[in-house]
């Protein structure tokens, strides 16, 4: 299963960048860019944030 996020300002542009959760490091990885990065407590306290558990390539939203 795998952890994923992304932040609700930036669909206003082309393009969504989606983070995914580095359970090693904790923190969220942009996945193009790994240099970006979140730690994992900023991102689940931000409510900008949707977050998504994604198994068998199905996305549940976690966020409540």
């Amino acid at each position: 299963m795998k952890i994923r996020a992304i932040f609700t300002g930036d669909v206003r542009f082309d393009q969504c960048p989606v983070f995914e959760l580095n359970n090693k490091t904790n923190y969220f990885e942009m996945i193009i860019d790994k240099e970006i990065k979140y730690e994992k407590v900023v991102v689940e306290e931000d409510e900008e944030f949707l977050i998504f558990e994604i198994q068998n390539d199905i996305a549940t939203m976690k966020n409540e």
